[in-house]
């Protein structure tokens, strides 16, 4: 598996987009880095072109991006835009593919969250709707689209694996695919057989230790099941470390010592 990090949670307050860090990923040996879709889509085009050739510079792509959709850009409620929404989608998508991306993270539960007293049925259908129009877009990008679920303390719609297959398979479209987020599963306490309804699905991974969503510093058991439950399942993808640090360049080094070490060793028992 290749290993990335995703860079806006490292100083999010200055580095939004989380492009100050791709240099200290490159010098440790990181795969990639994973960037902020809503920050990359905000930035001017000059903004964006430094972005594009710091990247280039540091001989890192920013193979997948998170944070697609900024609050404001309404999934679900009554104040939906959905020509907005599809400008916005086609807009991101296009700059994500520019800086080198295949996978683009659909979570955004702050855009996706249904408002209090809203239907949830009607919630629900307009987030299949959102889907789908997020899987089209990918496609006419080149790109795939993966439903993150969240956690109970972040979001109130999509907080499992089987929801996310629920959307998957409402959505029924070959640009939309799933995440696998080890702090979601940790928190909401799933368990290997959870990620196993979604194998042949998964298309991207991130990863952070539960306590204080920090970065991995030591190999624990529940890492590596949850690592080989993916393996298992056939995914050899991407993992990124998306955690908080207050100490980027020996934790990042320690995370992907040990990250390094649990996926050849899972992925190998398998072959």
């Amino acid at each position: 598996m290749k290993i990335g990090v995703c860079g806006c949670m490292i100083a999010p307050d200055r580095d939004p987009v989380g492009i100050d860090v791709v240099e200290e990923c490159a010098r440790l040996g990181f795969d990639y880095i994973e960037l902020s879709l809503r920050d990359v889509a905000a930035l001017d085009t000059a903004g964006f072109s430094a972005v594009a050739r710091r990247l280039e510079k540091s001989g890192l792509r920013s193979e997948a991006c998170n944070n697609f959709y900024p609050p404001e850009q309404r999934i679900t409620g009554p104040e939906v835009n959905f020509a907005a929404l599809r400008d916005y989608t086609a807009h991101a998508l296009r700059r994500a593919k520019d800086l080198g991306a295949e996978f683009v993270v659909f979570g955004s539960s702050g855009a996706r969250n249904i408002p209090d007293g809203f239907p949830r049925e009607e919630a629900w259908r307009q987030i299949v709707e959102a889907s789908r129009m997020i899987a089209e877009e990918a496609l006419r990008a080149g790109l795939t689209a993966a439903i993150e679920y969240h956690n109970k303390h972040e979001a109130n719609v999509l907080l499992s694996m089987t929801e996310a297959m629920r959307l998957l398979r409402d959505t029924d479209m070959p640009g939309m695919r799933v995440l696998a987020d080890y702090y979601h599963y940790a928190v909401q306490g799933e368990c290997p057989a959870d990620l196993a309804q979604a194998s042949g699905c998964i298309v991207h991974a991130h990863f952070a230790e539960l306590k204080d969503r920090a970065f991995p510093l030591e190999p624990k058991e529940e890492y590596r099941a949850f690592i080989q439950a993916l393996a298992d399942g056939g995914y050899t993808g991407r993992l990124s470390v998306e955690a908080f640090t207050k100490a980027f360049s020996p934790d990042a080094e320690k995370a992907l010592a040990v990250l390094r070490a649990l996926t050849r060793d899972c992925v190998k028992r398998v072959l």
